[in-house]
């Protein structure tokens, strides 16, 4: 999963006092989170609990590397918030080290854990490599998915996005992984697709993943879903009427679109505000929409 922009950083990691497992997992927290907890060191080194967490944690804190959140209920958040760390794999300017609030570190914890679970998966880490192989490697106009300063649109560089097939990139399914860590509606969701429509369009074959702790809102998502994506929707005709197409898409792209809800039954930090729930008895990964135009 390491980044195609620069050189194997591992070695680099490992050059501050690191194993070659805590510089890995280091790397991962610094591309994916930002932040982490104690349990996923522990499932990232395939341990549970032990002197190896406690050293790693103690040789991160003492170094400054890290610091120490306290949560209610004794949870212990880590954020990984040395400039130097981010240098060392590229991105010393990462808004990842910056401090969050409570909801925003949620969802970063819970995109460390889908990673985790989904390794083989190739991930586009950076904006800058996101960029890349939207315009290079697929052909997509960048007005598309960035602003007028040519940045990425911003709920496309807070989730998740990987390769099915790191071999084949410019046939690849794309992966797009969407966060809910406790929202009360979907909200952000419609915003997210809202934003990305374009973009998932000129790709074709896409599939968005998504992520909560509760099966609360999975109909509401999945018919927002539907109504944009499925084979009878207006939208398909519609997308481009008041504007230009960029020549990168004016042949039409067949689309697979497919949408999967994962429901994560990891614990977290409570935030401090009321939570949706659900029923959260089963952890499920379900397929429920795939059409073409």
């Amino acid at each position: 999963m390491l980044s195609a922009l620069m050189s194997d950083p591992i070695p680099a990691l490992q050059s501050l006092g690191y194993t070659d497992r805590e510089a890995a997992f280091l790397y991962l927290v610094a591309a994916h989170s930002g932040y982490f907890l104690r349990r996923q060191f522990d499932y990232f080194i395939d341990r549970n609990k032990g002197s190896i967490v406690t050293n790693f944690l103690k040789k991160a804190s003492a170094t400054g590397h890290i610091e120490v959140f306290e949560y209610k209920q004794g949870w212990r958040v880590y954020h990984l918030c040395s400039r130097s760390i981010y240098r060392l794999v590229g991105d010393s300017e990462s808004q990842l080290r910056r401090r969050k609030g409570d909801s925003q570190v949620r969802a970063r914890l819970m995109a460390l854990d889908y990673v985790l679970e989904n390794e083989s998966d190739h991930y586009l880490e950076s904006e800058a490599e996101r960029v890349r192989f939207f315009e290079h490697v697929r052909t997509i106009s960048p007005n598309l998915f960035t602003d007028d300063y040519g940045r990425l649109q911003p709920l496309l560089s807070a989730f998740p996005i990987a390769l099915a097939d790191r071999e084949r990139p410019a046939q690849s399914l794309v992966r797009f992984v969407f966060i809910d860590e406790g929202l009360l509606s979907i909200g952000k969701f419609v915003r997210f697709l809202r934003e990305a429509e374009a973009l998932l369009r000129a790709i074709g074959n896409f599939e968005v993943i998504y992520v909560a702790l509760s099966d609360f809102s999975f109909h509401a998502a999945r018919v927002a879903f539907r109504s944009r994506f499925s084979h009878a929707s207006p939208r398909s005709a519609r997308l481009f009427e008041d504007d230009v197409r960029p020549p990168a898409i004016q042949h039409r792209v067949p689309l697979q679109a497919q949408f999967t809800t994962l429901l994560f039954h990891y614990g977290y930090p409570t935030i401090l505000r009321s939570e949706a729930r659900g029923s959260g008895r089963v952890r499920i990964a379900e397929r429920t929409e795939s059409s073409s135009d």
